[in-house]
């Protein structure tokens, strides 16, 4: 009884050593290990390392984000709106797979793979199929993060304020508006406030080579519990001769 104790210990010990999960380089506020599971598993890619590149402080405008983002590769971008005057927060944003942009011009994407998504809720907005779908971008200057061509999330210059119209991702119905905002799916546009707002690189997740390999500690205590398991073995087999 001793010895399977011992062994299952161990077993969970090297289990624990062996488990790896996407990171988060730079720290963040809107973003942790849940957000980031369930990112990973809206873009399908496995897990991920995200490296901050802007967060929003006193003082940022649509041009330190530019500065900051442009030119770096896919994205994600996660920001903390409200539409009640700070009553009450939300965290939406979108995914970019073509870098940002200064160019005053949108971004297409042939294989329409970016998406918009509030993390609050755990909604995902994909790009639609029809025309309207073909927007992914608009990449401006004086424009801070701005996804669709409705825009389904535009940010103004001074990163403070913005709206969200469901136009580019979303279902596809009857009317020219393809969907509800990703704020309020129950409105066709909503206006906001923008508290926090980050932007993150994207690369595929490596496993620190420690993870795979045991810690001298757990080495010393993994064999201290073979010899406790050999030992009990040992005086069982002469206890019963």
């Amino acid at each position: 009884m001793f010895a399977r104790t011992v062994l299952g210990a161990i077993a969970c010990l090297m289990l624990n050593t062996t488990a790896s999960a996407g990171a988060i380089i730079g720290g963040s506020t809107l973003l942790d290990n849940s957000g980031l599971t369930q990112l990973e598993g809206w873009l399908g890619k496995g897990q991920l390392t995200v490296s901050n590149l802007f967060t929003k402080t006193t003082g940022s405008n649509s041009q330190s984000f530019h500065q900051a983002a442009d030119g770096k590769g896919a994205t994600f971008t996660l920001m903390k709106v409200s539409i009640d005057q700070g009553a009450s927060w939300e965290t939406i944003g979108g995914y970019d797979p073509l870098s940002w942009d200064s160019s005053s011009s949108y971004h297409y994407g042939a294989d329409r793979s970016a998406f918009i998504f509030n993390l609050s809720d755990k909604v995902k907005a994909a790009q639609r199929s029809d025309g309207q779908g073909q927007y992914q971008t608009y990449n401006a200057s004086y424009y801070g993060p701005t996804f669709g061509g409705g825009h389904d999330i535009y940010v103004d210059s001074t990163l403070t304020s913005g709206y969200s119209l469901g136009y580019s991702f979303g279902y596809v119905n009857a009317g020219y508006y393809g969907s509800g905002s990703i704020v309020d799916q129950s409105q066709w546009r909503t206006s906001f406030m923008v508290g926090a707002l980050e932007v993150f690189s994207i690369a595929a997740y490596v496993a620190p080579a420690q993870q795979n390999v045991p810690e001298p500690a757990s080495l010393a205590l993994v064999g201290l519990a073979l010899f406790a398991a050999v030992g009990s073995s040992k005086l069982k087999a002469r206890r019963s001769v």
